[in-house]
């Protein structure tokens, strides 16, 4: 008997399997068949819900954001100092967590920069709020004025973003910013 699934729950089966694949393999070694194969779906139904790969890795990447999300608002709202929160925040255990490096390599191949900036504006759109709210916590209790709080996090975030893909920035360096900034 045909198990049959309505289109959302077809979709999220694609994205997930596409998910797994790309967290093992990245997207560049990823075929469109393998993902239709793993949801056992007819590789039209992909073209149905994404026009091309890039916009399944877009998907895949939407998800992580809203799981990133998630542990983000945990920091939020946890006892520890504006520093202490950012510096978990930076630590790059939760970015490994959902951007893994075949992922992440993939993302930055020079082929991949429409792709990369659409994780940077996806990432920073789930992330700017609760970052927002760090940041202020974090000037004032450095004694600063935290009125530029939401510019600042969004400047850091999308910055520290953007310099990752070139490989010129690491979570040591931007707590050393952090530093700057706070002291």
């Amino acid at each position: 008997m045909r198990i049959t699934k309505t289109p959302e729950e077809r979709k999220a089966e694609m994205v997930a399997i596409a998910s797994s694949l790309f967290a093992r393999q990245g997207f560049v070694r990823t075929s469109v068949s393998e993902i239709t194969d793993g949801a056992q779906v007819a590789k039209g139904l992909f073209y149905y819900y994404f026009a091309t790969k890039d916009d399944m890795v877009r998907s895949v990447v939407e998800g992580y954001c809203a799981y990133l999300e998630a542990d983000l608002e945990k920091i939020v709202s946890g006892n520890e100092t504006g520093r202490e929160k950012l510096s978990r925040l930076f630590s790059g255990e939760a970015w490994r967590t959902y951007f893994t490096q075949p992922l992440m390599n993939d993302l930055c191949l020079p082929t991949s920069k429409a792709v990369y900036s659409d994780m940077c504006d996806q990432v920073t759109a789930h992330l700017l709020p609760g970052m927002s709210r760090v940041m202020e916590q974090a000037l004032v209790e450095a004694g600063k004025d935290p009125a530029l709080a939401s510019q600042l996090a969004g400047t850091m975030l999308y910055g520290v973003l953007m310099m990752m893909r070139t490989n010129r920035l690491n979570a040591d360096e931007i707590m050393r910013m952090m530093d700057l900034l706070l002291s």
